[in-house]
């Protein structure tokens, strides 16, 4: 057998790992839905387009943040995505419960570091159960939203002259 080293700015799939929690106590890692093979979360915006009549009417715009959304992918190796699912439409129909939850993120840098994010007050929504096929791996998909992302990192900002605290407060 060939051996072959792994050049460090590559990236081979091991690079992130997350938990997710709820108000009711309940804990588990991303692994127990399945194989997880991708993440990807987008910031929301909302697009204002402003046309003045002064300074010959070029427009201004501004992007205001409008919450975060996303989706993961699984290869499924278990039925608890779709256990969760058929859990919280009788949380619903049963009780009129509607729970929020809490993922958690941590994504291993090229340098060994690790970075964790937080989606707090996060919902889950659209689940694709996927496609069952003869000799195919099945592949699940749980797409979220949530208002905003936390850092627990100490992350550099280049952004260093952006206020980040008390910039809408009056004194």
């Amino acid at each position: 057998m060939a051996n072959f080293t792994v050049n460090s700015s590559f990236n081979i799939g091991t690079d992130i790992s997350g938990v997710i929690s709820d108000s009711y106590g309940d804990t588990f890692s991303l692994a127990d839905l399945g194989d997880l093979m991708s993440v990807n979360a987008n910031f929301d915006l909302h697009m204002l387009k402003i046309t003045p009549i002064t300074n010959g009417g070029r427009p201004i715009y501004q992007a205001i943040p409008n919450g975060i959304s996303g989706d993961m992918t699984f290869v499924r190796v278990n039925g608890n995505l779709t256990s969760m699912f058929t859990s919280l439409y009788a949380a619903f129909y049963n009780e009129g419960l509607l729970p929020h939850f809490t993922l958690s993120l941590n994504v291993l840098n090229h340098g060994g570091q690790v970075d964790e994010y937080i989606f707090p007050d996060l919902v889950f929504h659209t689940p694709d159960f996927g496609e069952f096929n003869g000799i195919e791996q099945v592949t699940q998909k749980l797409s979220f939203s949530c208002p905003t992302i936390e850092s627990t990192t100490n992350l550099a900002s280049i952004l260093s002259g952006i206020p980040l605290v008390g910039a809408l407060s009056s004194t």
